[in-house]
């Protein structure tokens, strides 16, 4: 101890002012305060910067114009769409059968001719087929039970002759109600043919036979007169698609 005391005596302390000390300690202890105020308004700024960028962010993916959940819908209205137009385009195609059965012409032909030679309705049977050519359209039917009703409407006096050999029943030109007409003058067979006010010539040939059916009927049981007049009637047309016929 003795010595330690003698060398602390022998070192040369300078002069001390304890005012001064007392200021110096002041002043680093505003540094140090000043320094963690900002770093801790420096870390708050941070952190709500953070936030709002993450805030826009998140806003942005879930209510952006351009992201999933946009496509998502748009995906499920465009097969939405696809869908009701199959539908729309089915119900079109239902309307124009159901329309196209509705003006079958053939079945119109049919309600003429039971209304003149079938007012029973017991002998005319329903439409076998569909008959067409050149610048021609008819149809055949059951009649009387086994024979056959044909008719034929065409632009041309020859137009039958694609089904039938006008020849063999050597055709005679007449007029009924006025209009030009021809008549059959050979055969087992009933023909008649009957010019209408637009042109239109309608024939209609009544057999016991039917030869695509293999049957017959016992009596035609119809006259040229029955037959004649319902070619006459106005109400069968050719339907609108058929071209005339190409003279040969």
């Amino acid at each position: 101890m003795n010595e330690l005391r003698d060398l602390l005596e022998m070192v040369d302390v300078p002069p001390t002012d304890p005012a001064a000390d007392v200021a110096r300690g002041e002043r680093s202890l505003h540094r140090r305060r000043r320094t963690q105020v900002s770093a801790a308004v420096l870390s708050v700024a941070a952190v709500a910067a953070l936030g709002t960028a993450l805030g826009s962010s998140s806003g942005t993916l879930g209510a952006g114009p351009g992201y999933a959940g946009v496509t998502s819908g748009n995906t499920s209205t465009s097969a939405h769409d696809r869908a009701r137009a199959e539908r729309q385009h089915v119900l079109r195609m239902e309307h124009r059968l159901a329309r196209a059965a509705a003006h079958d012409p053939r079945k119109a032909y049919r309600r003429v001719l039971k209304d003149h030679l079938d007012p029973g309705g017991d002998r005319l049977g329903p439409v076998n087929d569909e008959e067409g050519g050149s610048g021609t359209y008819g149809t055949k039917l059951d009649w009387n039970h086994g024979g056959m009703l044909e008719i034929v409407l065409s632009h041309s006096w020859r137009g039958a002759s694609h089904y039938y050999l006008l020849a063999l029943a050597h055709m005679k030109e007449t007029t009924y109600d006025g209009r030009p007409a021809q008549v059959s003058t050979a055969g087992d067979d009933l023909v008649v043919s009957v010019q209408h006010q637009d042109g239109t010539i309608v024939t209609l040939i009544a057999s016991a036979s039917f030869g695509n059916n293999g049957t017959t009927t016992s009596a035609i049981d119809l006259t040229q007169a029955q037959l004649l007049d319902a070619a006459s009637d106005t109400a069968l047309k050719l339907p609108p698609w058929v071209a005339p016929e190409i003279a040969p």
